[in-house]
């Protein structure tokens, strides 16, 4: 063999290559199309049985719109915010998919073997960022019927079909674009080389989003000035993309045209540059993604939502590194407080979240209790956000939940540690949600507010340590017996993801909103007796779940 000084020429054999797949996949590509066909009939079909009603409830909201009622002025000012959560969200979704799957993803055969051969990267890639971006922008648009039905239902939107069905245009219309923009986003975003820049902006994303869902609650509940809706309306193309359902609800949006002309201008752009830039996403970045696929891909199919949890931390690296260090306390009854503490320390994003969800929760509460007769869905809000704070709380128990062995040279028994853990979660709930609860109750008046929150804490940290620790999902439980509907391991498995969350919020959906809507001590009393018997019962049932965890 002799070397040579002068460059070897390459040939291009894009077409060739190609054009040899194109043949060797179109007996594949008719099976994938039957594959296709198929799961779609079964989604239709299982979309038409079990989310009937739902389809049911979007056609009436459309041909009979409900009429205004006592709470529709507070609706109506809290759109502005409420519908640029709602857009925030859209881009929050788009973006952290891109972090781990990207709209530029390749197979892993293809990720193994053909990014290494001498085929042009833009006539394999930019197809496929054609394709995410056209059904990124589809999905939006059906995704803009979520805000047109809550607006309908709010008795928003004027009488009668026509400017029903104008209102779900102009949203689909504005979310599709929107979507469209996060596509284009997310595809200069997986182009960059280092992945710290798409984290911070993601999370700067999330944050607003979550802020702005609780100034929503605010301005329904404490009439914040109409100037905050208008910066949030001009604040991006979230709000942008937000005034033309403002304006057809109602709402002061009059330049609406013009922001939807700016939004669909910033959606073009974003997405010819994604295009360009489709080419220059690196061949390591297409390979980790490919086998991440893979990996979450295989929890799914196993449905097992811990691993897949593990997979997108792996493939998005959110393990950061601890700025500051805890001291190791020197009695005992303080070690699991301890490492509690630290655990979150390690994962400082959970207690932001929880920070945010915790405002949050606290301001849909305000507007529960500020009209307490329209109060069920503000309730419903509220404890989903506070639970999903006080699930964010329980890194520690998530963790020796997970591993059974990590506590056993712990002078504890491990069933017993349930209610060690249970600490650090309601003192910060205590803090994160009562002091914002405390000032909404001293500004409004409504004191029962802080009561409320007081003894809603416990209750929802005990079921966040129910789904703690629930541990593996086991064989048996997709031995179900068929019923008319399907076959019951899909409820049985449904319920033991959700049984944490189903038994802490569902009833105090109830006892608070009966606590609310009457004057009496006596149903305060209960409620409060109640919420206690309710926290301490789902603590045994967690001390249960424990149990049984480390018998096996």
């Amino acid at each position: 063999m002799m070397a040579t000084q002068y460059a070897v020429a390459v040939p291009d054999t894009t077409d060739e290559t190609l054009g040899l797949l194109r043949s060797l996949r179109r007996g594949r590509a008719r099976a994938q199309a039957a594959n296709v066909a198929f799961w779609l009939y079964v989604l239709g079909l299982v979309v038409l049985v079990y989310a009937g009603w739902l389809v049911e409830a979007i056609v009436r909201a459309f041909r009979h719109r409900p009429p205004p009622g006592t709470m529709t002025p507070d609706w109506l000012r809290a759109a502005p915010a409420g519908l640029c959560a709602l857009a925030l969200l859209v881009l929050v979704s788009v973006l952290w998919d891109a972090r781990w799957r990207g709209p530029v993803m390749v197979a892993q055969p293809t990720a193994d073997w053909l990014l290494d051969t001498p085929v042009r990267r833009s006539r394999l890639l930019r197809p496929r960022f054609r394709f995410a971006a056209l059904t990124s922008a589809l999905a939006g648009a059906v995704a803009g019927l979520v805000p047109a039905v809550l607006l309908l239902e709010a008795g928003l939107g004027g009488s009668g079909t026509g400017p029903s069905v104008r209102l779900a245009g102009v949203a689909m219309l504005s979310t599709g674009l929107l979507a469209a923009l996060g596509t284009g986003a997310a595809a200069w975003t997986e182009a960059q080389p280092s992945a710290r820049g798409p984290r911070a902006t993601t999370t700067a994303i999330a944050t607003a989003m979550v802020a702005a869902a609780g100034l929503a609650a605010l301005t329904a509940a404490i009439r914040l000035p109409a100037a905050v809706g208008t910066v949030l309306l001009w604040s991006g193309p979230w709000g942008w993309a937000a005034q033309g359902p403002v304006a057809l609800a109602g709402g002061s949006a009059p330049l609406w045209p013009l922001a939807t002309g700016l939004l669909a201008a910033a959606a073009v752009g974003l997405v010819v540059t994604g295009d360009r830039m489709a080419a220059d996403v690196p061949a390591a970045a297409l390979r980790t993604r490919a086998r991440t696929v893979g990996h979450m891909s295989a929890a799914v199919l196993n449905l097992d939502a811990r691993r897949v949890t593990t997979a997108y931390r792996g493939a998005v690296g959110t393990y950061g590194r601890v700025r500051f260090g805890i001291r190791v306390p020197l009695r005992r009854w303080l070690v699991l407080p301890w490492r509690d503490l630290t655990a979150l320390a390690r994962a400082p994003s959970r207690l932001v979240w929880s920070t945010l969800f915790s405002f949050a929760a606290v301001g849909m509460g305000a507007l529960a209790v500020r009209s307490p007769h329209a109060a069920l869905l503000s309730l419903a809000a509220a404890l989903t956000f506070g639970y999903f704070a006080a699930a964010g709380l329980c890194e520690g128990a998530r963790l020796d939940g997970d591993d059974p062995n990590r506590s056993w040279h712990l002078p504890f028994r491990y069933e017993t540690l349930v209610w060690w853990h249970a600490i650090v979660p309601s003192l910060a709930l205590a803090v994160l949600a009562g002091g914002p609860a405390a000032a909404l109750a001293v500004v409004t008046g409504h004191l029962r507010l802080l009561a409320l929150v007081a003894v809603t804490i416990p209750v929802l940290v005990g079921g966040a340590l129910v789904n703690s620790f629930r541990g593996e999902l086991e064989g048996r439980m997709f031995e179900g017996f068929e019923t008319p509907l399907g076959n019951s391991s899909g409820i049985t498995i449904s319920l033991w993801y959700v049984i944490g969350p189903l038994l802490s919020i569902g009833p105090m959906i109830i006892l608070l909103y009966r606590s609310i809507s009457s004057e009496q001590a006596k149903t305060i009393a209960w409620t409060v007796v109640l919420s206690i018997a309710l926290a301490a019962w789902l603590g045994v049932m967690a001390r249960g779940r424990a149990r049984r965890l480390r018998s096996t």
